[in-house]
C-alpha cells in the first residue's frame, strides 16, 4: 500500500539514483508482443526457404534411420549436423526476435549499465522482504496480468484453430509440403491474432508500468526539502563558510592597508583606502573600504602608519558603492582621485619622484594606446 505521506513527484536526482540502481520503467509485455510480431514478419519473408530446408532435414533424418549406426562417433556427428542445419534455418527468426527485444528495451529506457544492480545485497535474501514482495500490489497485478494473457492466448488460439480441425486431421495422410504449408498458415494466423491482442495489452501495461514506477519513486515534502538542502548546501554551513571567507578577506584587506597612499572619508561613516603605483598599475586601486566600525578601524590603522586621511564625501561615497576591494578606480573618478593623490604626494614631498615615475611610464606606453585621458590626469 502506498505511503500517503509521499505526495511529491520524484525529483530528477531521485530518478537518476534509481536508474543507477537499475530501476527503470519498462514493460516486458511490450517486448514480448513486438518480438512475436517480428517473428511473424520474418516467417512471412523467409517462410518458403525455411519450409524447404525443414523438409530436407526431415527427409534426411527419417530417411537415414535404416543405415544409422548407434556408435558414439556417428551419434555426435549426426547430432552436430542436425543442430547446425536447424540453426541455419531458424537463425533469422531467432536473430530477429533478439534485435527487436533489444530495440524495444532501448526505446523504453535507453542504454543502461548499472553495476550497482549486479552487486550482492544480503538484505534481498531476507525472508521478511521476500514475504513482502509475494504479497505486494505489484505481485498481485502481475498474477492478474498472467491470467489475462493466458486466457487471451487460449481464446484466440481456439477461435482460430477450431474451424480448421477437420482439415488439420486430414493432413496426416498428405505430402510433407502440404502438411507444413497448412500448419504454417494456421500458425501464422494464430500468431498474428495473438500478437495484435498482446500488443494492445502491452501498450496498456507500458503506461501502467510508467505510472507504477513514478508512484514508487514519490517523495514526502520533507525528503524534497532534505534533497534541496543537500544539493544547495546546509544554510548553517553556508553561512559559516561565508563568515570565514569574509573574515579572511578582512584580514587580507587590513594586511594590505599599510601600503595605501591615502584614505578618503565621509568623514565618519565611510572610509576608502587607495594605492597608486605608476610603474605597475594602470589606475589607482582600492586596498580597503568599510562603513561605521570598519571605517573607524581603517582610519585608526592609517593613523598608526602615517597614512594621510582626507575628507571628500562625494568621492568616498562613490568609491564605496562602485569599486570592490582590490578593484581599480573607474575612469569617471580619475580626475577627482588625481587631485587627491597630487595633494598627498605634494604634502609628503614625493611629488617629484611620482612625476618622474609617471613620465617614464608615459614614455614606455606612449605608442601602446593603453594610457587614456583619465590616467593622464594623474600626472602632476
Amino acid at each position: 500500500m502506498a505511503d500517503p505521506s509521499k505526495s511529491e513527484a520524484a525529483t530528477p536526482k531521485r530518478k537518476e539514483e534509481a536508474r543507477n540502481r537499475g530501476q527503470v520503467a519498462r514493460s516486458t509485455e511490450l517486448s514480448s508482443a513486438l518480438s512475436l510480431l517480428g517473428i511473424l514478419v520474418v516467417l512471412n519473408l523467409s517462410g518458403g526457404y525455411m519450409l524447404t530446408e525443414l523438409t530436407k532435414i526431415a527427409r534426411y533424418t527419417w530417411g537415414g534411420l535404416g543405415t544409422f549406426t548407434f556408435s558414439d562417433t556417428d551419434l555426435r556427428r549426426q547430432s552436430l549436423t542436425f543442430f547446425l542445419e536447424l540453426l541455419l534455418v531458424l537463425g533469422p527468426m531467432l536473430l530477429g526476435a533478439v534485435v527487436i527485444g533489444v530495440t524495444v528495451n532501448v526505446m523504453q529506457f535507453g542504454f543502461l549499465f548499472a553495476p550497482e544492480a549486479m552487486q550482492l545485497k544480503f538484505e534481498n535474501l531476507s525472508p521478511a522482504r521476500g514475504f513482502q514482495r509475494v504479497f505486494s500490489r505489484r505481485t498481485a497485478v502481475e498474477i492478474f496480468k498472467s491470467f489475462l494473457k493466458i486466457g487471451t492466448i487460449g481464446v484466440i488460439s481456439w477461435m482460430t484453430i477450431a474451424g480448421k480441425v477437420p482439415e488439420l486431421m486430414n493432413l496426416m495422410n498428405t505430402d510433407l509440403v502440404v502438411f507444413f504449408t497448412m500448419v504454417g498458415a494456421t500458425a501464422s494466423a494464430v500468431m498474428l491474432r495473438v500478437g495484435l491482442a498482446m500488443l494492445g495489452w502491452a501498450l496498456l501495461d507500458f503506461f501502467y508500468q510508467r505510472w507504477e514506477f513514478d508512484e514508487s519513486l514519490k517523495m514526502s515534502k520533507q525528503e524534497v526539502k532534505d534533497e534541496h538542502r543537500q544539493m544547495e548546501g546546509d544554510p548553517l554551513v553556508k553561512a559559516r563558510i561565508r563568515r570565514l571567507q569574509q573574515a579572511a578577506a578582512r584580514r587580507r584587506m587590513f594586511a594590505d592597508l599599510p601600503n595605501a597612499d591615502v584614505v578618503i572619508t565621509n568623514p565618519t561613516h565611510l572610509a576608502v583606502a587607495l594605492k597608486y603605483d605608476g610603474t605597475t598599475m594602470d589606475a589607482p586601486k582600492v586596498l580597503a573600504k568599510g562603513a561605521r566600525l570598519m571605517a573607524a578601524r581603517i582610519k585608526a590603522i592609517a593613523a598608526e602608519h602615517n597614512i594621510p586621511v582626507m575628507e571628500n564625501k562625494p568621492l568616498a561615497q562613490a568609491l564605496y558603492r562602485s569599486v570592490p576591494v582590490g578593484g581599480s578606480v573607474p575612469g569617471a573618478f580619475f580626475n577627482a582621485v588625481a587631485e587627491v593623490l597630487a595633494f598627498v604626494y605634494q604634502a609628503k614631498g614625493t611629488l617629484a619622484d611620482k612625476a618622474r615615475q609617471n613620465q617614464e611610464r608615459i614614455a614606455r606606453k606612449a605608442w601602446t594606446g593603453r594610457l587614456d585621458e583619465g590616467q593622464a590626469d594623474l600626472r602632476p
